[in-house]
């Protein structure tokens, strides 16, 4: 499995201060192991039992906009050839900025305009799967500061919610895990970038989409081979990691139905209605 992370400095290393950075900074706010690129490709080589191969790609880069990321979204999906693309980018498109009298760097419109570049470019290679991550919620002081900026990053979240299908776009909602009130928990003191807790977080919440996509993947591979009992098994276990992965779904009930499991077949679709 290859992963491919694009987007801005959410996804680097960070000294403690990026604008005075000294190489005598004993400690960086943020290692490079300690971002969650790095930690997903540790955790993948644990659960990963189909195939030696893993590797991620960290693209990120300082100061990318959606436009950034959409210009350079071709070389990322052909020439690298990924599996998935995590994407994380947001915060600074929709961010006020003072040098252009309280505008952004990217208005809404030209973001799903983006988007939907992105998303078109996706089709030519339909076995990607393409995972966003929303944009986080910043603090209350920063609220006060910069009077609307969390209303303005639910409003552009919900732009990127819109295009979520579970089936190869999947959506990472920061807004259930960060809140204004307690930013600290996740973000470092500047209110928007990740800290160490924050990057353990995404990577959590990535894996479980990852290992979801490594059983599902298996299930559908063992099907072709004639293994009905074995695919099933590994059906489960990528339901069992993310429920809301569409064409998984329809494979458990499909093969519950196949195998005659209607206990199994009855269980996933009362789990669903709730």
């Amino acid at each position: 499995m290859r992963i491919l992370v694009a987007g801005d400095s959410l996804g680097l290393p960070r000294p403690h201060r990026i604008n005075n950075y000294s190489p005598d900074e004993k400690e960086l706010a943020v290692a490079y192991e300690e971002t969650y690129s790095s930690i997903l490709g540790r955790e993948l080589l644990k659960y990963y039992n189909f195939d030696s191969h893993v590797e991620v790609i960290n693209r990120s880069k300082r100061f990318y906009t959606i436009k950034d990321v959409n210009t350079e979204f071709a070389d990322h999906l052909f020439f690298f050839e990924p599996d998935v693309i995590v994407m994380q980018v947001g915060i600074v498109d929709c961010w006020f900025r003072e040098h252009l009298n309280g505008g952004q760097m990217v208005n809404k419109v030209d973001y799903e305009q983006h988007l939907l570049n992105i998303l078109n470019l996706l089709k030519y290679r339909p076995n990607c799967r393409l995972i966003i991550i929303g944009i986080s919620p910043t603090s209350s002081k920063m609220e006060k500061k910069y009077k609307g900026i969390n209303k303005e990053i639910q409003t552009y979240n919900q732009v990127l919610k819109s295009y979520v299908n579970n089936k190869n776009v999947f959506y990472v909602d920061l807004e259930k895990y960060i809140k204004p009130d307690s930013t600290a928990e996740f973000l470092l003191p500047d209110d928007h970038h990740l800290n160490k807790n924050g990057n353990k977080l995404i990577a959590s919440l990535l894996i479980e989409l990852l290992k979801a996509f490594v059983y599902s993947d298996k299930g559908v591979y063992d099907y072709n081979a004639g293994k009905l009992e074995e695919s099933l098994l590994h059906l489960q276990k990528a339901f069992g990691y993310y429920p809301g992965y569409i064409d998984n779904l329809c494979n458990c009930l499909l093969l519950c139905h196949q195998l005659g499991k209607l206990n199994e077949l009855n269980e996933i679709i009362s789990y669903r209605k709730k």
